[in-house]
């Protein structure tokens, strides 16, 4: 199994703030040395190991790296309980299987003030460097739990004393939908919306009314509720 890359000085300095694990980085050849000697002393201040590298054997690793390349460890994802036990904003996505999607909705989520994202360990995208990078680093602060089952994690969020809704296209519980401060948001996937197992559990449905278009990008409208529930309890 190949390791997940972080490219860019950016990305990098996002996961080292963030505390991700990092195993090595590789340092292109003849870069302007004032670029990088920030990120080299911070390197060497968490004792992570760095190479120079010519330009060439960087390329046949990663496209784009300008100049930095570095093998990031498996991403620590946390315990539903650990989110469940501060009482605040939860968001759960449902099969959102395209990473730049699940990278938005992660930042948006982390802007508006959630607590954290429940997502399935199949037919879902896991956090990677794709996710990290279209986040724009909010996946490295975050907290990310990764569930066999959404079921019986929504059973258990509502055992600890959640709202659930729903984001559906075609169908909502009112035209003013109030959210409990206890609340988790459900997105579904970019084709088929909120499954029927997850529709089943539901408390309420959420809509966004449009002009043209039926129904939004995922990303799309899960920033848009998210902005709703953060005008509301603000």
């Amino acid at each position: 199994m190949s390791r997940e890359l972080l490219t860019g000085k950016n990305s990098l300095a996002e996961a080292l703030e963030a505390g991700m694990g990092i195993e090595r980085v590789l340092l292109q050849r003849g870069m302007e040395r004032k670029r990088v000697d920030e990120l080299i002393l911070k390197l060497d201040q968490v004792g992570i190991p760095y190479d120079w590298s010519d330009k060439l054997r960087m390329d046949n690793i990663a496209l784009n790296h300008q100049g930095i390349i570095a093998y990031l460890s498996a991403f620590p994802y946390a315990e539903l309980s650990d989110l469940l036990s501060e009482d605040r904003f939860l968001v759960m996505c449902d099969g959102i299987t395209d990473p730049h999607n699940l990278g938005a909705i992660i930042r948006s989520a982390y802007s508006f003030g959630a607590g954290g994202i429940i997502i399935p360990k199949r037919r879902s995208a896991g956090v990677d460097a794709v996710v990290l990078r279209a986040s724009a680093g909010a996946a490295a602060h975050l907290r990310v739990a990764r569930v066999p089952n959404l079921s019986a994690a929504i059973r258990s969020t509502k055992e600890a004393g959640y709202w659930v809704y729903g984001a559906h296209a075609h169908e909502t519980s009112g035209s003013d939908i109030t959210f409990d401060q206890k609340a988790l948001l459900i997105i579904g996937s970019e084709d088929r919306g909120l499954s029927k197992e997850v529709q089943k559990q539901c408390d309420f449905f959420v809509q966004i009314p449009t002009e043209r278009f039926e129904s939004l990008n995922a990303s799309v409208a899960a920033g848009i509720l998210f902005y709703s529930y953060y005008i509301q309890q603000r």
